[in-house]
């Protein structure tokens, strides 16, 4: 395989020159939020978020001008909290998939209560960190305790239509963009293959 071959299977041409020319500000966002290690990696988080918006509709700031969302009045709880914040913010702070802890939440081997109450009450605590970030604001983000650029890359990768290629693709991918400093994305790959299906493209 050729070095960069990712690039090539970007179809469209404004897709792979975006997802070039935002190694530099995801770079100058990690670094700023490594000043301060304690606190929630807002402007990398804000740089990903844009970077991905991008990759999925390029007219996406001109798209969004005008065009705020009225406040909604909850009837639901679904309404109150969103399970996709939910999901992020607990698959920020585990190692598993979301998917799985319900699975182990729902305590189908009585065998195993404990386990199961304990896996729910993570999912809670997730809820409660999504409500408060919802109403209240982006800085009460719980710091993430897994890399929030290895998992929100690959979200970006599978928008720009190469979340199939091979791992040694995906890791050249991350080699290429990443600002996190690793010179080698072997380990980050294999805990995002924890997380994930493996990610498969065959050779060309």
């Amino acid at each position: 395989m050729s070095r960069h071959a990712w690039a090539e299977w970007v179809e469209s041409p404004e897709v792979r020159n975006l997802l070039w020319k935002s190694k530099g500000s995801l770079k100058l966002a990690w670094e700023s939020d490594k000043k301060d290690p304690k606190s929630y990696p807002l402007d990398t988080l804000a740089a990903l978020a844009q970077i991905q918006a991008l990759v999925e509709d390029p007219r996406w700031p001109r798209f969004l001008r005008g065009r705020l969302p009225k406040p909604k009045i909850p009837r639901s709880l679904a309404e109150l909290v969103s399970e996709k914040d939910v999901k992020a913010i607990w698959e920020e702070s585990h190692s598993g998939s979301y998917e799985d802890a319900l699975a182990r939440a729902a305590g189908t081997n009585h065998e195993e209560v404990d386990e199961s109450c304990k896996v729910f009450k993570g999912i809670l605590r997730a809820m409660e960190a999504a409500y408060l970030v919802g109403h209240f604001g982006m800085e009460l983000l719980p710091k993430p305790k897994v890399s929030i650029l290895h998992r929100r890359l690959d979200e970006i990768a599978k928008a720009a239509g190469i979340g199939d290629q091979t791992q040694k693709g995906f890791a050249e991918f991350l080699d290429d963009l990443c600002p996190c400093g690793l010179k080698s994305h072997g380990e980050a790959l294999r805990k995002l293959s924890s997380r994930y299906p493996p990610i498969r493209r065959p050779k060309r």
